[in-house]
């Protein structure tokens, strides 16, 4: 495993970019076999090591190989969205489960369409997934990882000062806001705020993770509010997409006969919690401003 940058030491914005992408790393590698085995969250806990993975080779780029950074988010970025094909099936079956459960619906009928047939295609996803990762692929991403974590960064100010690098998390935290600014409100619009939340958060985790004496405070108060926005724009979308397969539910029972009325109940409740999530962004958002102010 990766070492932290010690407390008391002298250190550069090398080191810390190098402990960062070590812990990336280690943490993806670690992370991966609980995904193919189908451990409980597994394939959540993977993709999300991926997604930081990409997100600090993102937001350092200036720092690191560049051309080998990005051939890795490229490489890494195909089999995050694998991961997030299974992942996305899993969270349909969760959230209506949940969706059920609150509203005390006890329709057994309703279950098997809406809940056990995501089972099924969870299944079959992610043997497809166990699949991809057995070919060849799958090794040489691995490997590559491995060759750049022991050695990512440019010769080029290598032994620029640690606080150089809050210039990238400023960067991220304008970002978001600026993604906020260009929003219309459509759900594509908001799931770029959301992403932007997403690295704003893994960005100031990594700084914080990596060196705690340079990076104290002010990077985990930008990482929890990264983090307030990203949650609460992941639950609206969630429930968005919720929402569309009720719909097309409420058709396919409605053709066989079934009762629907229950159908209108969870569309019902489901627009109520998402607007009650896409309320709070704006106080997220304002938290992530003064947070930034901070630093």
């Amino acid at each position: 495993m990766a070492e932290a940058v010690p407390d008391g030491h002298p250190t550069t914005a090398d080191d810390v970019i190098r402990a960062i992408i070590q812990f990336a790393a280690d943490r993806l590698i670690t992370s991966q076999p609980g995904a193919i085995q189908d451990i409980p969250d597994g394939v959540h806990q993977h993709r999300t090591s991926v997604r930081r993975l990409r997100s600090v080779l993102a937001a350092f780029r200036d720092f690191l190989d560049e051309p080998a950074a990005q051939d890795l988010r490229v490489q890494f970025a195909e089999w995050g969205h694998q991961l997030g094909v299974v992942r996305d099936v899993e969270v349909r079956a969760d959230v209506a489960a949940a969706a059920m459960d609150d509203l005390g619906i006890d329709d057994p009928v309703m279950r098997v369409r809406l809940v056990e047939t995501e089972h099924e295609e969870y299944a079959r996803a992610h043997a497809r997934l166990c699949e991809l990762y057995d070919g060849p692929r799958s090794s040489a991403r691995m490997t590559a990882l491995e060759e750049f974590a022991s050695d990512p960064v440019a010769a080029v100010d290598a032994d620029a000062p640690p606080d150089r690098l809050l210039d990238v998390v400023r960067h991220e935290a304008r970002r978001v806001r600026k993604a906020a600014k260009r929003s219309d409100g459509s759900i594509e619009s908001l799931h770029d705020v959301r992403k932007a939340g997403r690295r704003l958060r893994y960005v100031a985790e990594a700084l914080h993770e990596a060196d705690q004496e340079s990076f104290g405070d002010d990077c985990e108060e930008l990482a929890a509010a990264g983090e307030e926005v990203h949650d609460a724009l992941g639950s609206h979308r969630d429930e968005l997409i919720f929402i569309e397969r009720l719909e097309l539910a409420r058709v396919q029972a409605g053709r066989a006969g079934e009762r629907v009325e229950h159908y209108d109940a969870l569309i019902e409740r489901a627009s109520e919690r998402a607007e009650k999530e896409l309320a709070g962004l704006g106080d997220a958002l304002d938290r992530v401003k003064a947070a930034a102010a901070a630093l």
